[in-house]
């Protein structure tokens, strides 16, 4: 045998060898991987059955709540009705006013037919030079006697031949004749020379005005011979609560009107109280987000503080929150904001006809 037989035989022996040999994996080994399979996919599973389950529990809260606010809210049953107080007129300035001299000076008055606003004429009256300050220049007695007790402000027309700064003159209104003991002095504005202006002047106190009996004109500050006109004095009359009706929509779930206190009677709910109805009134003057209402049910209840299917609420809604700078008088614009617990809100908006009276449907 020659060598080159002896080295191929060696090499097929060698690779005949080789092919003879077998590498696996032992049972062991199969079952880990096997159990690392069903572990991750178990938890795989989990995770997606899970969040599934979870979606849909939170879809379903969704859809129970969006039902039960559908269900809980409230709705606007028939009109809107304002009660308030007409106008009460103090003064027509149509004829002159009643002079008051103090020291040797006393005012001149008469009733102007060229510089008026309404009427006939305006009260003129014609302060001299040195004549003062801090005194009542002019009065008129009124023929009967007003009740300003729920009115808030005063207005009227007014004129000066020199410019004022506010405060200089100011209107007084009295319950004795003369004017001699004035409730109150209300500061009229900034005027322009020689130019009428409307001006509305806010009451702060009217709680002693009961029987109004004159009215008058008191001067501050001495602008040396100044000639005022007065026109139109009225006592703006406004509304003093608003009344509307509310039902439970959709025969839903009964919703809680108890109603808020007052303790303090200032037409603001009292913060400690345990009402859970919120209502809101807003104009472009003002907001009070917390005002004090009371309630009365009509027709058929069962006679606890839920408004429930086929019940009806009248709610009385007190404007005695409101600034007496700004109350609600004629074409006021404003919104009432009816917030329950639960449920939707319902926004009631209206505007005040021109003239304020007794009773007013604001439909």
């Amino acid at each position: 045998m020659n060598l080159s037989k002896v080295a191929r035989w060696q090499s097929l022996t060698q690779a005949g060898r080789m092919l003879k040999q077998e590498k696996g994996v032992t049972g062991l080994e199969t079952a880990i991987i096997l159990i690392a399979f069903v572990v991750v996919a178990s938890v795989f599973a989990f995770t997606v059955l899970s969040t599934g389950i979870f979606s849909a529990e939170r879809g379903k809260e969704t859809i129970h709540a969006g039902l039960k606010g559908a269900r809980s809210s409230l709705a606007l049953k028939g009109g809107v009705v304002a009660n308030g107080v007409s106008n009460k007129t103090l003064s027509l300035g149509d004829s002159a006013w009643t002079a008051v001299t103090w020291a040797t000076s006393t005012p001149t008055v008469t009733a102007s037919t060229t510089a008026k606003k309404e009427g006939t004429g305006s009260a003129s009256v014609l302060i001299h030079t040195d004549y003062g300050t801090s005194l009542l220049a002019a009065y008129d007695d009124l023929s009967a006697t007003v009740d300003l007790s729920s009115i808030d402000s005063i207005s009227l027309w007014v004129r000066s031949t020199t410019d004022t700064a506010a405060g200089d003159i100011e209107i007084v209104v009295d319950d004795t004749a003369a004017c001699g003991s004035p409730l109150e002095n209300i500061d009229i504005p900034v005027l322009v020379a020689n130019t009428w202006k409307l001006v509305t002047l806010p009451i702060a106190d009217n709680s002693d005005m009961t029987a109004i009996k004159c009215v008058g004109l008191y001067v501050v500050t001495d602008n040396g011979n100044q000639s005022v006109n007065l026109d139109e004095i009225v006592a703006q009359g406004q509304a003093t609560s608003l009344l509307v009706t509310i039902t439970n929509t959709l025969e839903g779930e009964p919703i809680d009107v108890s109603e808020p206190s007052d303790s303090d009677a200032d037409g603001n709910s009292d913060s400690d109280s345990g009402h859970t109805m919120i209502l809101t009134y807003t104009d472009k003057n003002q907001v009070i987000k917390d005002v004090y209402w009371s309630k009365t049910f009509i027709g058929a209840n069962d006679s606890d503080d839920l408004l429930e299917a086929g019940e009806k609420a009248e709610l009385t809604v007190s404007l005695a929150a409101l600034s007496n700078t700004y109350p609600v008088v004629g074409d006021v614009k404003w919104d009432l904001e009816v917030r329950p617990e639960d449920g939707g809100t319902v926004v009631i908006e209206r505007v005040m006809p021109d003239i304020i009276d007794t009773v007013m449907n604001l439909n």
